[in-house]
């Protein structure tokens, strides 16, 4: 933009003549400065970042009066700007707003406009400032650096430990903002430390002056973490605006360095502290040190150590600084008392406590640790019985039961221990003495510290009740210590009192028993008495009787007297004799039993009659007609009597008795035909009842069911109830509506009588009909009254007869008109406009509907949903808040007339859209029928010019809600304001704040900027101190012309932000409990409080630190903000386990906050004390204690101490000892001997002991007793052995061998087959004389002692010779080492050494010669079939005369080429390589393989091959000799179950017959059962036989058309003519079953086609000799059928072809009979049939298909041969005739024949 600035060269002169005037300025004000320029200038401002050279404007003057000078321009001042002559105006040099502000007016400059006249300069000129705007060039500085801050380690969260952090930003207005944050540098993880841990606060002190804090944001811990660094990051014009978003960014770090504090306990170096001391070590024996040292390093305190022993068995000394830093103290424990290690149980617990002294006094900074002694063991125990006397009862034992008649006592618990370490306590155990020498053993016969005892039965035999000397045994047992044998021992007898056992077997007087009982005996008749004796007593010798066997429910047995009763009635016929099993049975455990046989002989008693076979009869016959459609002889058989059997119809015959039964016979017939009316209830059959009489004695008789089937005929029409229907429906009947329902009877039955319905006529396919003549409506059906109103349907009643027949009627249907058609709208879119102005109810337009529907009825309404506004700029109006458009219009229901319901207002809602609906209220059956149209409606606006802010201000509510959060840094721009001057419409830019008298922003918290209509933060808000929440002020906007305003009302909702931390009320918890409080006991109460609101000032409390599950902080349901202090549930609180909780309470608000929320939390120390309680009783280190002392001993002399520890504190923890008993009791007070100190539990001697060793061992019960309330107490026993005199018998003493000692060479390193010079063990023995030294030898004349030597004067004992050492012959070798002192041989002391061999792998598994096990060759075993997988086979073992793991035995499969072993024997069996156990891998079926040869190898599988396997004897011959013992042959039989059912080859077949059969045979029907023996038979039986006659639709059953032999399954002919059947089939079903079970069988489908010999078909081949005739015929067969779907062809016969004139044996014949639709066709269309497969024939050779029976006649030629064939028919029928008769004649015969021979073999049956 050009600046024109007119400068006039001078003054206009009124006075006429004055010609040289100074150049004027023509300004618009008093400066001398043109407006714009100004503007430009001064208003506007110059960017300091605008570039040298940047034209700012055109300076412009005029002279008055002289326009034609010309003036020159120029700037006398400064060098800022450069003034061109024609006066354009540049930047001379660069801009700095900064440095401009520094050096004040070097930016005023002057303007000149001059020209000369005359020579002389005339001028004027102007001085102006020009205005420098900022830009961002200038980035944050931070002031006073370094920064260095300290903060001590306890400082709360929200501490401020650095305020000095001074930031400098040059800069102005938003360029001049800073914000400053933590910077995080992802490559370097304490960054993220330091700001998780610190954080920044910002307060501003002036434009561009800020100053920075650095608070705690989480608590600090100088053990852990002694100094961060934090690095600050400043940026600039954090809103980004102007200079195209630049922002500046600055860093400096700050050093912060953590003060230690005295918060943390002191630590031990080491945790827990472990020493080890040998038992009755000296006192003052240093054994172990302590050292501790204060946890917090930065200030360290002295440590005090503490010993905490209760029993003051060790000594703790003061501790001692280490030099030079003195940090660490030490402390050294030594022995202050003698140690027992028995009575300590090899380990001592206890406790020392450091603890922070200050000045010389104990701090509460303490902490303790354990120390763990471990005390090694001396040789001071004696191996002891559990017990000196046990009493036991014993059952006398059963040799049979046990290998090699040994067995172990029950019922003997008996334990020996000796409390010393194992190396010291290795004893012997044996038998002193018992009344049977030999007959009792014990195991083990040595042990190491403790050791269960067995006692050994050797021979059960002599253990007999009978014999009265061995009922009571008594036993004395020795154990003795194997160090000290002669000084360490004890014994304890056994008394075993034998009780009597069931060992005898119960006997009959004989064997067998027969009796005879006649069949029509009664119910408990008695039979017999049977009874036994057994040689037992009590329950043992006590009987009961029972039988066994088939059939023994026909009786019943006294238990008690063995009288047997009959118990069911007896039947000759099913069962003639019973064989059963008499037995008697004991009442020991276990019973013993025996049996006798019992033979139960029935005799005959004639109680059968008659059975009929099948046991009812099925016939048919046609209505009228006599002939019995199947032949009905019935029959009957009597098992008892071969007499004749009468037959008699005694019910159901008709009244006149057309029915009659030949009474010999059987055969039924009738006299006349029948009438399907008169059958009984017109069910259409008879039921006749026959009755069969027998001739015996006395006369029996049966019944069986003839029924006769009467076949009606079909001779009635259907007939309707009547001709003529009518119905009236709606038209507006769904698809399945109900009409009308029709009806028609028909007189005949079945299914001449069945009838269906169907619409013949009229029903143009909208009905349709049931076959129960229900008329509906059909789907699809378009009913329509205005097309067709009625209609006349024709339907039709037809019967299901042969042929059928039909009555017919007619059925009216008339339509009714409904409600059931849409309305319609005129228009789809309505279009209106309304001025805003409008009174409410002015009719805006009206819609309009229409319905075709005559009872039609419609409404209108607006739908409410579809209403959409829009603003005047096409703006979607999305708010229904202040002004509700949907309320703006409403329409009358029925006229259709939109109006006005409510004040329009076009600036709230310029547009309106809606959909009218209109609704058919009288639509049928609730259906909804409805039509939509668009409504467009425009609200036309007023000429109002008042300005308007932007939504959601409007005129209604002028007013603008904001919510803001508190802490919003000053300056923010929370929100500008818009208004609109309508006048252009122009941006109004002049906005200022209204003041109110009794409110506004009072605080002033807000500005509003004049020209932006930005509304900033003007003063910190804080809502903790705010009165108010919601400040409230109005804003005035003001049109250019400022004659036009309008307000706007601003609320500013100012919302909490969570930046308050709870406060606790108390800086530090201390509580105490009781130990014994469980959940829910509440220990305390805590409060915080937070001065945020809402959710902010929720808190909730929870626990931290070691322990803290163990409590639980519930809120209290009753003051808010207390949380409740719990003890948790399941938490056992034990003062002895942990007195002291040491936790940290943290209380933190905003509970329901999300994850990104800010919560606030603060912290403080929480010591939960647990107070003891008498809770625990003293309990003592051992359950027993063994002490030895010697009579001659002072009084007062300790001889032990016991010692007991109870857990609990202070009295509670203080012990009584007292003894409670001592056995044998005292019977003087001289004999009361020990006493017992009662603070140390020590026993002493109380009295003089002279004399006590007669009654020793003492047995002594001691209580302690603790001092609290309750009293607790526990006990113990101590057993005191008092000697005669001292133990020291001048003797060497042994030191080595001490068994298990772990300085020496153990005896048990020494192998089998071990080298010459082997060492064993280095004898040490030590002198009790002075001066005197050991001479070593081996004292024994044992032969064993030749295998091992000892040196005379080293002890080293050493292998002499190896080729005796096998640990399989010996695997213990005893030595007796002798010490002899050199000075005085007299003192000798013995040690048995027993040195027991490492067993090598020498030994090779084996079958041969294995202990208790002999194996045959093969071995045989059987498995049953059908078992499941992983049935046990047989499991073999092979033995290894080595120990483990050398005995270990894999067996593997074995393989030999020169065997029959099973090849692939894995598929069937699997072996476990390490038990030898054979079992199943696959379920096995005998008929697949019944036996099978299993090689077991003791060693790993070779491969095999398969063979079969030959017979037992040949397999015997090969194998024995191959029997080397490593391989073990086992030879598996498979025995059958009956577990497989029949089976057929095919399920179904077909076969035919003539109707005249020429043999008897049918089909030969096979089935297969792979079982063997009877399990494998087959029955054959019939189940039925179904005749089948499509054509004539005849479905019945018909009994004896064929027979089947029940053993082999040939089916054979049952009548001697099919002729009635041909022209269908019959349909037998056959089952096979198995003959042991009748549940498992198998079924088979067999279609018989009858048909005529005439019927056959043939086809004609050549002769071939080498061809298999009857091969070619099957493959045929299946050829033909394979490939005619429609046709079944059957071969019947091959022969010689023949012709008319005879056989022709060049040609073959194959005759057939065609099937199809399950009749056998005729030879004309089966010839038919032939010539469609002419094909397949052709290809086979086959030619000239035709009737199998060749015709005889030839062909005729001229007229003149008619005679001949009228002579030739004549003959030919008259030899037909005599054919017929005699055929008539013959099988009249014939039939009388058979039913001879049938009555026979009836008769015979």
């Amino acid at each position: 933009m050009k600046v024109y600035l007119t400068l006039l060269a001078g003054f206009f002169s009124l006075v006429s003549g004055q010609t040289n005037n100074a150049p004027v300025f023509d300004t618009l004000n008093t400066t001398g400065v043109d407006g714009d320029l100004r503007q430009r200038l001064v208003t506007t401002g110059v960017l300091e970042s605008t570039p040298v050279g940047t034209i700012l404007g055109t300076l412009q003057a005029r002279v008055p009066g002289n326009p034609s000078v010309v003036i020159t321009y120029g700037a006398t001042s400064g060098q800022t700007l450069r003034v061109l002559s024609n006066g354009t105006v540049l930047l001379d040099r660069p801009l700095d707003r900064e440095a401009a502000s520094s050096t004040g007016n070097n930016l005023k400059v002057t303007f000149e406009a001059y020209y000369f006249s005359n020579q002389a300069k005339i001028f004027a000129d102007t001085v102006i400032t020009i205005t420098v705007l900022d830009v961002n060039d200038e980035k944050p500085e931070f002031k006073n650096t370094p920064y260095n801050a300290e903060v001590p380690e306890d400082a709360s969260i929200g501490y401020t430990l650095y305020s000095s952090i001074l930031l400098i930003d040059l800069d102005v207005g938003y360029f001049s903002e800073v914000t400053l944050s933590c910077l995080v540098n992802t490559t370097n993880p304490e960054t993220q430390e330091s700001c998780d841990t610190f954080g920044l606060n910002t307060r501003q002190n002036s434009q561009g002056n800020y100053t920075g804090f650095v608070f705690l944001k989480r608590t600090l811990d100088y053990e852990v973490k002694r100094g961060y660094t934090m690095t600050l990051k400043a940026v600039d014009n954090p809103s980004r605006s102007g200079n195209n978003g630049v922002q500046l960014t600055s860093t400096v770090n700050i050093l912060i360095e953590v003060v230690d504090r005295q918060d943390s306990p002191p630590r031990f170096l080491s945790t827990p502290i472990t020493i080890t001391v040998f038992e009755n070590a000296i006192n003052g024996t240093r054994v172990g040190a302590v050292t501790a040292q204060d946890g917090d390093e930065g200030s360290p305190r002295p440590i005090k150590i503490v010993n905490k022993d209760p029993n003051n068995l060790f000594y703790l000394s003061p501790a001692v600084p280490e030099p030079p830093a003195n940090l660490l103290y030490n402390s050294t424990i030594s022995v202050l008392k003698d140690i027992d290690r028995e009575t300590q149980l090899a380990r001592y617990d206890f406790e020392v406590e450091a603890i922070e002294m200050e000045n010389g006094v104990e701090t509460d900074q303490r902490v303790t640790t354990k120390v763990i002694v471990t005390i090694l063991d001396e040789d001071d125990n004696s191996p002891t019985f559990q017990q000196s006397l046990y009493n036991i009862s014993v059952l006398e034992m059963d040799s049979s039961s046990y290998v090699n008649s040994s067995a172990t006592v029950p019922g003997l618990n008996m334990r020996v221990a000796d409390p010393d370490d194992p190396s010291n306590a290795q004893f012997t155990i044996s038998i002193l003495s018992q009344p049977n020498p030999g007959l009792f053993s014990v195991t083990p016969t040595s042990a190491t510290q403790q050791a269960q005892v067995t006692l050994i039965v050797n021979d059960v035999n002599q253990l007999d009740y009978e014999d009265v000397t061995k009922r009571t045994q008594q036993i004395l047992i020795l154990a003795r210590d194997v160090n000290r044998p002669n000084e360490r021992s004890s014994t304890a007898t056994v008394i075993i009192n034998l009780e009597d056992s069931n060992d005898n077997t119960p006997q009959f007087p004989q064997n067998e028993y027969t009796v005879f009982l006649r069949e029509n005996r009664p119910v408990g008749t008695q039979i017999i008495q049977i009874t036994g004796s057994d040689l037992d007593s009590g329950e043992n010798g006590r009987l009961v009787y029972s039988l066994r066997g088939t059939g023994i429910e026909k009786f019943t047995v006294n238990p008690t007297t063995g009288q047997i009763t009959l118990a069911q009635p007896l039947d000759y016929e099913d069962t003639p004799a019973y064989q059963l099993l008499f037995r008697a049975q004991d009442r020991g455990t276990p019973s013993r039993e025996a049996s006798a046989s019992l033979t139960v002989t029935v005799l005959d008693y004639n109680d059968f009659g008659p059975v009929f076979n099948p046991d009812s009869y099925q016939t048919s016959v046609n209505e009228g007609e006599t002939n019995i459609l199947i032949p009905v002889i019935v029959k009957a058989t009597d098992q008892e009597s071969l007499d004749n059997i009468t037959y008699v119809i005694v019910g159901g015959n008709t009244l006149d008795n057309a029915f009659s039964l030949h009474p010999r016979t059987g055969v039924l017939s009738l006299s006349r035909g029948l009438n399907y009316e008169e059958t009984p209830d017109r069910k259409g059959y008879f039921r006749l009842i026959v009755q069969a009489t027998d001739s015996d004695q006395p006369p029996q008789s049966s019944n069986t069911t003839v029924d006769v089937l009467v076949i009606d005929k079909n001779n009635h029409d259907p007939t309707f109830l009547q001709s003529f229907y009518t119905a009236n429906i709606s038209e507006g009947s769904p698809p399945g509506s109900f009409v009308k329902t029709v009806s028609a009877t028909d007189q005949d039955f079945g299914s001449n009588g069945n009838i269906s319905y169907s619409i013949w006529s009229g029903g143009l396919d909208h009905f349709t009909i049931d076959q129960r003549g229900q008329v509906t409506v059909s789907p699809g059906a378009a009913l329509d009254v205005d097309n067709v109103r009625q209609y006349n349907i024709l339907i039709h009643a037809r019967d299901q007869g042969s042929p059928p027949r039909t009555g017919s009627a007619t059925l009216q249907v008339t339509l009714r008109d409904s409600n059931n058609k849409d309305p319609f709208f005129s228009e789809q879119v309505y279009i209106g406009s309304v001025q805003e102005t409008v009174s409410i109810g002015t009719s805006v337009l009206q819609v309009k509907a229409n319905d075709t529907d005559s009872t039609k009825s419609l409404q209108y309404s607006i739908d409410r949903l579809s209403i959409i506004a829009k603003s005047s700029d096409g703006t979607q109006i999305t708010t229904f808040y202040p002004y509700d458009y949907r309320e703006a219009f409403e329409i009358e229901p029925t006229s259709g007339v939109i109006k006005v319901k409510n004040l329009l207002r076009r600036d709230s809602a310029a547009a309106i859209d809606f959909n009218v609906v209109v609704r058919d209220v009288n639509a049928e059956n609730n259906k909804e029928q409805t039509a939509r149209a668009l409504v467009l409606i425009t609200i036309l606006g007023s000429a109002d010019l008042t300005p308007y802010f932007a939504p959601p201000w409007t005129i209604t509510n002028p007013s603008y809600y904001y919510t803001l959060p508190e802490e919003l840094a000053i300056g923010t721009v929370t929100s500008t304001l818009i208004a609109t001057d309508p006048k252009g419409p122009f941006s109004i830019t002049n906005f200022q704040e209204v003041p109110e008298q009794n409110g506004g922003d009072l605080g002033d918290y807000f500005s509003v900027n004049q020209t932006s209509g930005q509304i900033k933060v003007n003063r910190r808000l804080d809502y903790e101190s705010l009165n108010s929440k919601l400040i409230k002020f109005r804003v005035r906007a003001f049109s250019q012309d400022n004659q036009r305003s309008v307000d706007a009302n601003i609320t500013i909702q100012v919302q909490d932000i969570n930046d308050n931390i709870p406060i606790f009320l108390q800086t530090k918890y201390t509580v105490t409990v009781a130990e014994d409080r469980v959940y829910p006991y509440q220990i305390a109460s805590v409060f915080a409080r937070d001065r945020d609101s809402g959710s902010y000032s929720e808190i909730e409390y929870s626990l931290s630190g070691q322990g803290h599950e163990k409590f639980m902080i519930l809120p209290s349901s009753h003051e808010i903000g207390v949380g409740l202090l719990l003890i948790s549930n399941g938490t056992v609180l034990d003062h002895e386990t942990t007195p002291v909780y040491s936790l940290l309470l943290t209380a933190q608000d905003n509970p329901r906050a999300l994850s990104s929320e800010v919560r606030q939390r603060s912290s403080v120390p929480l010591t939960i004390q647990v107070t003891d309680i008498n809770d625990n009783p003293p309990k003592f280190s051992s359950a027993e204690y063994s002490f030895l002392t010697v009579e001659s001993y002072d009084v007062n002399t300790n001889i032990g101490e016991v010692r007991a520890v109870d857990s609990d504190s202070g009295v509670n923890g203080d012990i009584v000892y007292t003894i409670v008993s001592v056995d044998p009791a005292p019977r003087t007070q001289e004999e009361d001997y020990f006493g017992i100190s009662s603070e140390s539990g020590m026993l002493y001697s109380k009295n003089s002991l002279r004399g006590a060793s007669a009654k020793s061992p003492y047995r002594l019960v001691v209580q302690a007793q603790d001092l609290g309330t309750p009293v607790l107490v526990s006990t113990a026993v101590v057993h005191i052995n008092v000697s005669s005199g001292q133990l020291d018998n001048g003797k060497p003493i042994w030191i080595s061998p001490r068994f298990g000692d772990s300085n020496v060479v153990t005896i048990m390193n020494i192998t089998e087959n071990a080298e010459i010079g082997t060492v064993v063990i280095r004898a040490l023995a030590m002198p009790r004389t002075p001066g005197a030294s050991i001479e070593y030898s081996i004292l024994s004349d044992n032969e064993d002692t030749t295998e091992f030597a000892i040196d005379k004067d080293t002890g080293i004992v050493t292998v002499a010779r190896n080729r005796t050492l096998d640990r399989e012959k010996q695997e213990i070798h005893d030595l007796i080492l002798l010490a002899t002192d050199t000075l005085n041989n007299t003192l000798q002391s013995t040690r048995l050494l027993s040195i027991k061999l490492q067993d090598m792998d020498d030994e090779d598994p084996s079958f041969k010669n294995c202990p208790n096990r002999q194996y045959d060759v093969p071995t045989e075993t059987s498995v049953r079939e059908s078992e499941p997988i992983g049935t046990l086979v047989y499991t073999a073992r092979a033995c290894d005369r080595d120990n483990a793991p050398y005995n270990t035995v894999q067996y593997s499969f074995h393989e030999d080429n020169s065997t029959y072993c099973y090849a692939n024997i894995t598929q069937s069996f699997k072996l476990d390589s390490a038990t030898g156990e054979i079992s199943t891998n696959k379920i096995l079926d005998r008929e697949s393989q019944s036996t099978y040869l299993i090689c077991v190898k003791a060693k790993s599988p070779g491969r095999r091959r398969k063979r079969s396997l030959p017979s037992k004897q040949e397999l015997e011959a090969q194998l024995l000799p191959l029997f080397t013992g490593d391989v073990l042959f086992i030879l598996v039989t498979v025995s059958d179950v009956n577990d497989n059912k029949p089976t057929f080859s095919l399920t179904t077949d077909y076969t035919y017959i003539f109707s005249y059969p020429i043999k008897d045979n049918v089909y030969q029907l096979t089935a297969r059962d792979p079982d063997i023996g009877d399990k494998g038979r087959v029955r054959y039986t019939i189940t039925r036989c179904q005749y089948i006659n499509t054509a004539k639709r005849r479905n019945i059953t018909v009994f004896d058309a064929f027979r089947i032999n029940n053993d082999d399954g040939q089916i054979s002919v049952g009548f001697q003519s099919y002729t009635y059947f041909v022209g269908g089939y019959f349909e037998l079903t056959i089952k096979g079953e198995d003959y042991l079970d009748s549940s498992m069988f198998s079924t088979y489908k067999l279609k018989v086609y009858i048909g005529e010999k005439s019927s056959q078909v043939r086809v004609v081949m050549n002769a071939d000799p080498n061809r298999d005739q009857q091969k070619f015929v099957n493959d045929l067969e299946k050829e033909l059928n394979r490939d005619s779907p429609n046709a079944l062809y059957i071969p019947t016969d091959t022969r010689y072809h023949k012709t008319a004139t005879g056989t022709s044996v060049n040609q073959i014949d194959i005759c057939f009979f065609v099937v199809r639709n399950n009749r056998v066709v005729d030879s004309y269309d089966g010839s038919a049939s032939l010539n469609e497969v002419q094909s397949i024939l052709s290809s086979r050779g086959l030619g000239s298909p035709g009737p199998c029976e060749p015709s005889t006649t030839k062909s005729l030629e001229g007229w003149s041969s008619y005679w001949w064939v009228l002579v030739a028919f004549a003959i030919f029928m008259f030899v037909i005739i005599l054919i017929l008769i005699f055929a008539v004649i013959a099988l009249y015969r014939d039939y009388e024949n058979s039913m001879d021979a049938i009555t026979k073999v009836e008769l015979v049956r």
